[in-house]
């Protein structure tokens, strides 16, 4: 019998699938060039700054 070849990517697309959820909205075009900018600047990655307001509202939420 064949030993059956280890797929990664099919792994790792089936682990997103089970572990991940998106998150989308849309503002404003200035708005978001604004966002970017500033991220550029202050030298932020703009998934890091969602995280940190998304664990605010999360913390803020258990303590009530």
């Amino acid at each position: 019998m064949a030993e059956e070849k280890f797929d990664q990517m099919q792994y790792i697309a089936e682990w997103k699938k089970k572990k991940m959820r998106s998150v989308s909205a849309q503002y404003n075009a200035e708005f978001v060039t604004n966002f970017k900018d500033a991220c550029k600047k202050l030298g932020l990655v703009q998934s890091q700054v969602f995280r940190k307001a998304m664990q605010e509202v999360i913390d803020e939420a258990n303590k009530k």
